[in-house]
């Protein structure tokens, strides 16, 4: 890679320990604010919520347990109409990655700041990337309004995660690393830490799939995600932009990035011989996207686009949409490329 770049490191403070839930309040307090709107999604996700607001004690302003994945508009307005509702200062979004892209958008809207309890290994949390959609089609972007001003990680938190959502969403982070290893603004420090993710995540994350109550491997998980999160500040390329197309159609945010991350991995690094040697190096195999497409079928999570809800009817309107989007890192992607992409994933 070139020696000239531009790192922007943004300010974000990280609290990590078990039982760190404990000190929400004090981290509330911190940042000045005084009502506090809990983030949370429906049923379990309600339950982390109810639990965050008492322990904010005075600071809370209650909780909206209405996120779902991809941040449908409507659910976006009525985030905005609750804070407002609410009198809200402040966002604590608890749980995965459905409750803080909420907060994000939330925040992007109002300048309200956000402090994040990731409950998953998305480490969207990490990360200035906001979501939202409408219809078949999902709209992104970057603020620096929309990152979490602290980031509270309790590894106690994932230990009754399921199999299926412990394997998926660290697949989606991965995926970070991985493509930060090819994406055109990257750095040298991006790239340590997509290193240095990718080889925690090859080493404890079959553990904490096999073993949800393995506490190191679930803590380890959690180092690997905020450093994958982190990663993103390089910027995205193809991988997550095809997944950010799919998932206007209403695909699971995570399952989706599994299933298509070997297959893209396999078309770029044809040509990134230096992305190449660093995963095989962090994985410890010859051929990494190999690899990688051996996690995902060891894992219990869906294998194809199919299995997720995908039409195969609506590859050309998918492949014309990343085709338009003109990306040249680190190699051209045609509308056939992506197509048959997207036909190697179905």
């Amino acid at each position: 890679m070139s020696l000239a770049f531009i790192h922007d490191a943004p300010s974000q403070r990280v609290v990590f320990g078990a039982g760190s839930i404990a000190r929400i309040g004090d981290e509330a307090a911190r940042l000045g604010i005084a009502r506090a709107l809990v983030i949370a999604t429906p049923g379990s996700g309600a339950k982390l919520g109810a639990r965050v607001a008492e322990l904010l004690g005075t600071r809370s302003a209650g909780v909206h347990a209405e996120a779902v994945i991809h941040v449908p508009r409507a659910v976006a307005e009525a985030g905005l109409a609750a804070v407002k509702s609410a009198h809200a200062d402040g966002l604590v979004a608890a749980g995965g990655g459905s409750a803080i892209g909420l907060a994000k958008i939330i925040a992007r809207d109002t300048g309200l700041p956000i402090i994040a309890l990731p409950t998953t290994y998305s480490g969207s949390e990490a990360t200035p990337i906001w979501g939202t959609s409408e219809g078949e089609r999902k709209t992104t972007g970057r603020d620096a309004k929309v990152l979490p001003r602290t980031i509270v990680y309790d590894p106690e938190l994932t230990y009754a995660l399921p199999a299926a959502v412990t394997a998926a969403s660290a697949m989606n982070a991965i995926a970070h690393c991985v493509e930060g290893l090819w994406a055109p603004d990257r750095t040298p420090v991006t790239m340590a830490y997509a290193t240095e993710a990718m080889r925690r995540f090859g080493a404890h994350l079959p553990r904490a799939v096999a073993d949800g109550s393995d506490a190191e491997a679930r803590g380890e998980c959690l180092v690997a995600a905020w450093l994958a999160g982190s990663v993103l500040t390089g910027g995205t390329g193809l991988h997550h932009k095809l997944a950010h197309v799919l998932g206007g159609y209403g695909l699971p945010h995570a399952e989706t990035h599994a299933i298509i991350l070997p297959h893209v991995a396999r078309f770029n690094l044809a040509a990134a011989p230096d992305a190449r040697a660093r995963l095989a190096d962090a994985l410890g195999a010859a051929d990494p996207a190999e690899a990688l497409f051996g996690m995902v079928k060891g894992f219990p999570i869906p294998q194809r686009l199919r299995d997720v809800g995908f039409d195969a009817r609506k590859i050309d309107d998918a492949a014309g949409q990343v085709a338009a989007l003109g990306i040249t890192e680190p190699r051209p992607v045609s509308v056939d490329d992506a197509r048959e992409i997207l036909r190697l994933a179905v």
